[in-house]
C-alpha cells in the first residue's frame, strides 16, 4: 500500500487547524482520571506534527513522540523542537526508554491495517511502559467507514487549502481506500490513505494479551458507552 502522509506533511498544520486539540488534550486527562491515573512523563505514538505533544508539554508533561512519517516527523521537530521525536514504525520500535503513559489520536491506529502489526504495535508500546502504565487511544468504526465519514471537501476559493476526499469502503475486507486530492497556490498533489476497521473484542484482545488489565471503552469524547451507531470509540487501559 502506498506510503501516506509524505505529500501532505508541509500542510497539515494548516490543514487541521481547525481540529479543538484542547478538547482532545482535556479528554485526554479524563480518560486518565477514569483511570484513576495522572501520568506525567508520556509516549505519543504517531504523532504527527506534534500537536498534542506541544499543548501536553505547555502544561509541564514530558513527552516524546514517534511517527513512521519521516517527513511528519520533520515539521513536528521544525515546529516543536524543544520536543524528543523520532522516527520509527510502532510495532517494532525500541527507544530505549519507559514512560508513565502513552496515546495515539487521530484515529491513527486505524492505520495499521494487518492485523498482526497492530496486535505487535500495541505490545510493543506496553513494553515501552512502566508497571501500571497507562494507553489511550481511538479508532474510527466500520459504520464511520459505511457512512462515509471519509468523503470530505473544501472547495472554496477562500480557503488556503482546497480538497476533495473520497473513500472506498470494502466490507469484506474492512478496509477503506480514500483518495485525497489538494490544492494550495495552484498546485496539486494527491494522496491514497488506508485504514482498517477492527472489531472491539479484536482490540480488548490485544490489550489482554499485552498485560493491560483495567480497559474501558467509551463512545468518543463522552464517558457513555459505545453505541451501534458510534463513529469512534475511545479506550483507555492499565497495565497490570
Amino acid at each position: 500500500m502506498s506510503q501516506s502522509f509524505v505529500s501532505v506533511a508541509p500542510h497539515y498544520e494548516e490543514l487541521m487547524s481547525h481540529v479543538p486539540y484542547s478538547m482532545w488534550v482535556g479528554y485526554y486527562q479524563l480518560l486518565q482520571a477514569q483511570l484513576g491515573v495522572e501520568h506525567r512523563r508520556l509516549l505519543d505514538v504517531c504523532c504527527g506534527t506534534g500537536t498534542v505533544a506541544g499543548i501536553l508539554a505547555s502544561e509541564g508533561y514530558q513527552v516524546t513522540g514517534v511517527d513512521l512519517s519521516a517527513d511528519m516527523i520533520s515539521e513536528a521537530r521544525r515546529l516543536r523542537p524543544e520536543i524528543e521525536f523520532h522516527v520509527a514504525n510502532a510495532k517494532d520500535m525500541d527507544l530505549g526508554a519507559r514512560f508513565e503513559g502513552a496515546y495515539s489520536f487521530f484515529d491513527s491506529f486505524n492505520y495499521i491495517t494487518e492485523p498482526d502489526d497492530l496486535r505487535l504495535a500495541i505490545e510493543q508500546v506496553a513494553r515501552h511502559l512502566g508497571p501500571g502504565g497507562s494507553l489511550v487511544f481511538d479508532m474510527n468504526t466500520a459504520y464511520a467507514f459505511e457512512k462515509k465519514m471519509f468523503d470530505q471537501k473544501e472547495t472554496r476559493k477562500s480557503a488556503p487549502i482546497r480538497y476533495d476526499w473520497v473513500g472506498e469502503y470494502d466490507a469484506g475486507t474492512k478496509l477503506i481506500r480514500v483518495d485525497m486530492r489538494f490544492e494550495r497556490n495552484g498546485a496539486t498533489f494527491e494522496e491514497i490513505h488506508w485504514q482498517r476497521a477492527y472489531e472491539t473484542d479484536e482490540i480488548l484482545g490485544w490489550l489482554e494479551l499485552a498485560g493491560f488489565g483495567e480497559v474501558l471503552v467509551y463512545d468518543s469524547y463522552t464517558l457513555q458507552p459505545p453505541r451501534r451507531k458510534s463513529d469512534r470509540l475511545h479506550f483507555a487501559a492499565s497495565l497490570v
